[in-house]
Order: structure tokens, then sequence, then C-alpha cells
């Protein structure tokens, strides 16, 4: 059977991190306009404008554990 046929199944930890990521989007745009961020466990413990280095140093900081990436876009309601 071809892999591109395969569900892709989101881990607990993910769903989690992307409802915490809608929750918190407003002050992420805030904080972290035009960056990627790592999200581990509902908390940003990564981030860089390269999604190569966020991946980095999240993958320093969480060894084993899985975390979210995710880019943040700019807004205009920044004040």
């Amino acid at each position: 059977m071809p892999m591109n046929n395969e569900e892709v199944k989101e881990s607990q930890d993910d769903i989690k991190n992307d409802q915490w990521l809608k929750e918190n989007y407003i002050d992420l745009i805030t904080d972290y306009p035009n960056q990627w961020i790592a999200v581990l466990q509902q908390k940003v413990i990564a981030t860089s404008i390269s999604k190569g280095q966020v991946e980095k140093e999240a993958k320093e900081i969480a060894g084993e554990k899985q975390f979210s990436l995710y880019f943040i876009e700019p807004s205009d309601i920044m004040p």
C-alpha cells in the first residue's frame, strides 16, 4: 500500500499545542511576528526567523520529547 494513502495522526501533545496556539495567537503575533516558534507542552521553547535554526534549538531543549513547530504571521492588529 502506498505511503501517501496512509493517514497521519496527530499526537495528543500536538493537539494540545494546536489548541494552545489558537487560544494565545494574539499574544504570539505580538511577541513573535514573522518568526518560527517551537512549542513543547504549551510553552514556547525556541524562536527564530529560520525554521532550521528553531528546529535545531528545540531538539536540544526537548531531547526525546515531541514538540510542535509553527510560523507566526505578521499582523496589522499589532499595537
